[in-house]
């Protein structure tokens, strides 16, 4: 079952969210990164959210925006995070073009109250938009809220996993980074995100919540499906609660677990992780390994 808030289970798509953002008010005209992560970085800063956009088309880019308390604050933890060379660097380092874009809380009114983007939690954060892979072109696939949730507290490292996180959907790049920001650090993401895989969690994920039961339901012919040495996590949520919240949920689930846990923290090759609500409002992960 698809997402609500989503046109498609593999992300938003961006024409009614650009439409909205081309009647907010500019921020500020393009405004260039540090010359140590400039250029030959590949990063660019351009404070205009639709200037942004488009130079993000325009390179096959990843645009970022951070959306901040207050335009333009220099002591903004996220946003000094972005100024910072070591992560500008992490950036540019990931193979894939990146604008950032900096904007006030009260010039992004519009872009907050798109329903595109209720994960924001209707405050300030940072989400990205993928213009570098066809398969998410033009859509969210990232949304780290900065309002605290129930189990979701943004830091401002988290916004250094963006830089690695693989091309994916919204729902699998948030269930990863809750992975990957566990404290105990899990392994299970650091071999190599295969679509294949990742396309056999989004349809189990999507068949739990549709039945509304979690479970590894038809493992045996999806394993055969799979071939090699395969295993496989589930989890539930909560009910009533957002994506991220749901995502760090469903990894604390694990957690409690031995052999899950041996599963999410262990090495692989290969590996795929998705996650989707059910009608019910309980969200329903998967993970599968290679």
């Amino acid at each position: 079952m698809c997402v609500t808030f989503l046109r498609t289970c593999c992300g938003v798509f961006w024409s009614a969210l650009m439409a909205a953002a081309l009647a907010t008010p500019c921020v500020s005209a393009a405004t260039p990164l540090s010359a140590a992560a400039g250029a030959a970085a590949g990063v660019q800063r351009i404070d205009d959210y639709a200037a942004a956009s488009a130079a993000a088309r325009d390179a096959g880019a990843m645009l970022l925006v951070s959306i901040e308390p207050q335009g333009g604050d220099p002591n903004d933890d996220a946003g000094r995070r972005l100024e910072q060379p070591d992560v500008q660097e992490r950036f540019a380092a990931s193979g894939t073009p990146w604008v950032f874009c900096r904007l006030g809380l009260s010039d992004a009114a519009a872009l907050v109250g798109d329903p595109s983007l209720v994960e924001m939690r209707g405050g300030p954060g940072l989400f990205v938009v993928d213009h570098a892979h066809d398969p998410w072109h033009g859509r969210i696939v990232s949304v780290l809220p900065r309002t605290p949730g129930k189990y979701y507290r943004f830091a401002p490292q988290h916004l250094d996993e963006l830089a690695s996180l693989p091309p994916a959907s919204l729902t699998q790049r948030s269930l990863i980074l809750a992975v990957r920001i566990h404290p105990e650090h899990p392994q299970s993401t650091q071999g190599a995100c295969d679509p294949a895989l990742c396309a056999e969690a989004e349809a189990h994920s999507a068949h739990q919540a549709r039945i509304r039961r979690q479970g590894h339901h038809g493992w045996d012919v999806r394993s055969q499906r799979i071939g090699g040495s395969a295993s496989e996590v589930c989890a539930e949520s909560w009910e009533h609660q957002d994506l991220l919240d749901s995502c760090v949920d469903c990894v604390a689930s694990w957690r409690q677990s031995s052999g899950h846990w041996r599963a999410v923290s262990g090495q692989h090759s290969a590996y795929g992780y998705d996650i989707r609500r059910g009608t019910n409002s309980i969200w329903y992960a998967t993970g599968i390994f290679r």
